[in-house]
C-alpha cells in the first residue's frame, strides 16, 4: 500500500514546495487548501507530473468541526505536515481576544486536532511522521505580533509533547523552522508597511543569501524518511543560520 501524506496549507509557498518535494510514484498527496482551488490545482499538477496520486481537500482550519471533517476525509495518513498558519501582525496595544483566539485556532488547535485524529492510526500501524512548521520569531520575538509568536511557541511545546506521547507507537514528531523565507504570504503582509521590515535579514544570516521555500525540501524529506526514526521532539532551523538553538 502506498504512503499517504497530508500537507496543510499546500496551495503555495512552503506547503506547495514541500508537497512537490515529497511527490513520488507510490505516494498519495492530500493537499489541503482553503477556497483557493485554482492555486491548489497547479500544485496538484506538479505532484502528478512526478508520479504521485493527488487529492484536494478544502477546509477552514479555524473551525474545529471542519478540522475533524478534514481528518475523516483524509483517512489513514502516514505523514502529516502541519504547515498552514494564520499570520497576525497586530501589535500588543491593539490585540483583541478575538484576534488572539483566531490565531491560536489555526496555528495550534488545528495541528493538535489533526495529530490527535491521525496519530492514533499511525501508532496502531507502528509508523508515522508528523512535522509542524514553526518560526524563528519564537527565538527573535518578532517581527510578527505577539499572537503569532506565542502561537508558534505553543506549537513547539505541542511538538515535544506529541513526540513523548506518540513515540512508543513508532511515530516521530518534529518542528521545522523555515527562517526568513520570502513567500507570497509575506509579500502580501508587507504591502503598505515598511518594506525594510520584511527584507530577509541577510546581514545576520550565516549564509548571506535570500532563502526560498525549496530550501526546506531536503530537510522535510529527512524528517519523514524511514531512517529518521531516532529523530523526534526537535526544532530544526533551516534559516541560513538566522538563529541557533
Amino acid at each position: 500500500m502506498g504512503q499517504r501524506i497530508l500537507v496543510t496549507g499546500a496551495r503555495r509557498g512552503i506547503g506547495a514546495a514541500i508537497a512537490v518535494g515529497l511527490a513520488r510514484p507510490g505516494k498519495t498527496l492530500l493537499l489541503h487548501h482553503l477556497a483557493a482551488a485554482a492555486e491548489a490545482d497547479g500544485v496538484a499538477r506538479l505532484c502528478r507530473d512526478l508520479g504521485a496520486e493527488v487529492e484536494l481537500l478544502d477546509a477552514d482550519l479555524a473551525d474545529p468541526a471542519a478540522v475533524h471533517d478534514l481528518a475523516e476525509r483524509a483517512g489513514a495518513v502516514d505523514v502529516l505536515i502541519n504547515n498552514a498558519a494564520r499570520a497576525s501582525n497586530v501589535e500588543l496595544d491593539l490585540l483583541s481576544v478575538a484576534e488572539w483566539q483566531a490565531t491560536f485556532a489555526v496555528n495550534v488547535t488545528a495541528p493538535m486536532l489533526l495529530a490527535q485524529a491521525l496519530g492514533a492510526g499511525m501508532s496502531a500501524r507502528g509508523w508515522g511522521r508528523i512535522v509542524n512548521v514553526v518560526s524563528p520569531t519564537v527565538v527573535l520575538g518578532g517581527p510578527s505580533g505577539p499572537a503569532y509568536v506565542a502561537s508558534k511557541a505553543a506549537l513547539i511545546g505541542l511538538t515535544r509533547s506529541l513526540a513523548r506521547t506518540l513515540g512508543p507507537g513508532g511515530v516521530t514528531v518534529n518542528a521545522l523552522s523555515p527562517g526568513a523565507i520570502r513567500t507570497e504570504g509575506e509579500a502580501e503582509l508587507a504591502a503598505g508597511r515598511d518594506a525594510e521590515a520584511h527584507v530577509p535579514p541577510l546581514a545576520i544570516q550565516a549564509i548571506p543569501r535570500a532563502l526560498l521555500p525549496e530550501d526546506l525540501v531536503a530537510t522535510a524529506r529527512l524528517l519523514v524518511s524511514e531512517g529518521s526514526g531516532a529523530l523526534t521532539g526537535q526544532v530544526i532551523e533551516v534559516g541560513g543560520g538566522l538563529v541557533f538553538r
